[in-house]
């Protein structure tokens, strides 16, 4: 069952990120990278933050979160942040899901919905690519660097 994040589940939805990030990035970026990541966007403030302010879904199992997805604004634009599944769960469907849950829980009105990818990460590119998101050419202001991209999905199209 996908729902809405609670502030209860802050724990649970770290645990997925601390879980997750290491399996998804082993071999693709550098450990500072990952452990930088995890102390930024995976501490318990940063969920908190998302929950509050953003959506953020999660995806359960009985008593289990097995998977969330966290948006937020950038500027003018709704961008995915985040969507992780843990390793266990992959491949059932469960990324889909969160997906499609997370663009039906966006503001009426929203025409596209961006995300940020590591760009060596070609498993996430070819999942992003199959369920409609394209290289982005308008983005928002932040840089990315060199190791991400941006992509988009035109919500008109959906």
């Amino acid at each position: 069952m996908i729902r809405p994040a609670e502030l209860t589940d802050i724990d649970a939805v770290r645990q997925i990120g601390l879980t997750t990030w290491p399996v998804a990035y082993a071999g693709l970026a550098s450990d500072e990278f990952i452990t930088d990541g995890l102390a930024q966007w995976w501490s318990p403030e940063a969920v908190e933050r998302g929950i509050r302010n953003g959506i953020t879904l999660v995806a359960d199992e009985g008593d289990e979160l097995v998977g969330m997805v966290g948006l937020g604004r950038e500027g003018d634009s709704w961008v995915m942040w985040k969507l992780y599944v843990l390793p266990a769960h992959q491949r059932a469907g469960i990324g889909k899901a969160l997906l499609g849950a997370a663009i039906k829980a966006l503001p009426t009105g929203t025409t596209e919905l961006l995300l940020d990818v590591l760009v060596t990460n070609e498993a996430a590119i070819s999942f992003y690519r199959a369920n409609g998101f394209v290289a982005a050419t308008k983005t928002p202001d932040r840089d990315l660097g060199d190791e991400l991209m941006w992509m988009v999905i035109d919500l008109h199209s959906t």
